[in-house]
């Protein structure tokens, strides 16, 4: 890829392009609230409308699966701007496939049961499509297991820790279910609620030694309100939000000196909730008409600063893979990645403002060290790594969300490139959940979802990874089955070959020792490269798939050792 197509962001980082549909969503909602529409309401509904597959849900971008999270974010965005929710049929008949025998909802299907999925699910349910849940008493029974004994609710019955987002998804999921029934919990969780209220008078997501920031005092002024409460110091809640405004927006915490989409929208429910006015109620309209993109959507500042960890990790990465790196532009991007790396997250973020995530952390780590840098708070990372492990002894994109094997790896692969022993997890587990995805031809992206040769690439690292050595090389052994007669592999068998899926196979040949079909690969590489522009997804498409497709097809031609990354 040429250096000139890369979308450089004036905050030192690149962006991917295009909207981001958690932008869009909270952008759309906040507007909404304050009574006002996106400058191009027909692009923003087009926008969300791409986000829509065939099965009726709604995936994260174009070509991805669909999942709830995306499905109730594109939803609730068309019912704010008054536009028709396409295929509901289809959307009706997907929707149920999530619901566990436990009685919760799953992301995806197959996978197991989060209390985001189930309150995402229930609240698609009622308000877009109008019907009632299927086993109410299950999944009742289910939302009653959340609590702790310390009276706050965990992302799912025996997570260990609670949090005030899932108070906020627990207690708004019940009343989804269950209209003006008496929710199961003690009194004890408005206790617990309360106790994250911190000194400044804002909340804490957890741990009410940590600093506020505008993203939990939403949920937790939420949840406090779904369940009948109001902060024990509401007119220091107040104050609070109302010092984190500044003449171009709301600011998330202290110390964080951008403003963005996120902290907005957290400021103004929170605000609503309590009954106050809004302070920047005539200025925020203006802030989010500067984040809207002429192509529909939005991303979370104005665009020209709204650089991504993933474009910025994988511009990093093509920068170092040339023959004459620009050392600026490596300079420049290794320490957007490390700011990326928040005080008051543990993990690296995909935008800064919101929540960190594994495979995003995985890249910020892998472009650094293709720099020769590292993050300085290494420490904190496997920290968070080992605390946000799932029982089952998998691993979710962000804290709470239910495991999948790309997650997983990530994980894994984050805390063994840090330098820190795989054991600081949980290995016994860690294997438990790779076996439970398991099947004679080869892995599952989760529990019950379709095998896949990432999943199974990524299976056969984890495993390599804990020491069991045999079931990693048989698990290699499978990727044989995606191999494509075109070159390079496919994502399931007799496919059409990806160069995601060709990624993982040859980086597990590597890492397990095993020999690469260099003609193959280099027949595969010829068919996706784009000129100048870079690489494609596949060898179908004759458009660039940006400067991710091009970091990892540019790095496949090297033929040198392949970073650790998932997608």
């Amino acid at each position: 890829m040429d250096r000139t197509t890369i979308v450089r962001t004036g905050d030192g980082g690149v962006r991917q392009g295009g909207a981001d549909l958690w932008c869009t969503y909270a952008a759309v909602r906040t507007l909404a609230w304050l009574g006002r529409r996106p400058v191009d309401v027909d692009a923003c509904v087009e926008y969300l409308r791409s986000c829509q597959n065939h099965d009726g849900g709604f995936a994260w971008q174009r070509g991805l699966p669909s999942d709830v999270w995306a499905t109730y974010y594109c939803t609730q965005a068309l019912r704010d701007l008054g536009a028709e929710v396409p295929r509901v049929a289809e959307l009706t008949r997907w929707l149920p496939t999530l619901q566990h025998d436990s009685g919760g909802f799953a992301m995806m299907p197959g996978q197991h049961p989060d209390v985001w999925a189930t309150y995402y699910a229930l609240r698609t349910a009622r308000e877009v499509l109008s019907v009632e849940p299927a086993d109410v008493g299950a999944l009742r029974d289910w939302l009653g297991r959340l609590q702790h004994a310390d009276g706050g609710l965990g992302w799912y019955p025996g997570a260990t820790g609670a949090d005030v987002r899932a108070c906020y998804y627990g207690a708004m999921a019940w009343r989804a279910a269950s209209g003006t029934a008496a929710p199961p919990w003690t009194p004890a969780l408005l206790t617990w609620i309360n106790q994250r209220q911190t000194p400044a008078g804002g909340y804490a997501f957890a741990d009410p030694d940590s600093a506020p920031c505008l993203w939990a005092t939403f949920r937790a002024v939420r949840a406090l309100d779904a369940l009948g409460g109001r902060p024990e110091r509401a007119a220091d809640c107040r104050a609070w939000i109302a010092a984190r405004a500044t003449p171009a927006g709301y600011l998330r915490w202290d110390g964080y000196r951008t403003a963005d989409v996120w902290a907005g929208f957290s400021a103004v429910g929170a605000l609503q909730t309590l009954d106050v006015p809004v302070p920047l109620a005539a200025s925020i309209p203006e802030f989010l008409a500067s984040c809207e993109l002429p192509e529909g959507g939005f991303t979370y500042r104005h665009s020209a600063m709204a650089g991504d960890s993933l474009a910025t990790a994988a511009a990093l990465l093509l920068e170092t893979a040339r023959a004459r790196p620009d050392a600026e532009a490596v300079t420049g991007y290794a320490d957007w990645l490390v700011r990326a790396h928040l005080p008051y997250e543990g993990g690296v973020m995909y935008m800064p403002g919101r929540g960190a995530e594994v495979r995003c952390t995985l890249w910020a780590v892998a472009g650094l060290k293709a720099a020769g840098r590292g993050l300085p708070e290494a420490d904190r990372v496997v920290d968070w790594c080992r605390r946000i492990q799932n029982s089952d002894g998998g691993f979710g994109y962000w804290e709470g969300r239910a495991s999948d094997m790309a997650a997983t790896a990530s994980a894994a692969e984050v805390v063994t490139e840090l330098g820190a022993a795989v054991d600081v997890l949980n290995t016994r587990m860690l294997g438990a959940f790779v076996a439970s995805c398991a099947t004679p031809q080869g892995y599952r992206h989760t529990p019950q979802g379709p095998v896949s040769c990432a999943a199974t690439a990524q299976a056969a690292r984890v495993l390599d990874l804990i020491g069991e050595r045999e079931a990693a090389a048989r698990a290699a052994g499978q990727l044989a089955g995606f191999a494509s007669r075109l070159g390079g592999f496919a994502a399931a068998e007799r496919g059409v070959p990806d160069l995601v899926s060709t990624y993982q196979a040859v980086l597990t040949h590597q890492v397990l020792g095993q020999p690469v079909d260099v003609v193959g690969l280099d027949r595969f590489l010829d068919k996706t490269r784009v000129g100048s522009a870079g690489y494609a997804w596949g060898p179908l498409s004759r458009r660039s798939g940006g400067v991710l497709a091009t970091a990892m097809g540019t790095r496949l031609a090297t033929g040198a050792r392949l970073p650790r990354l998932n997608l």
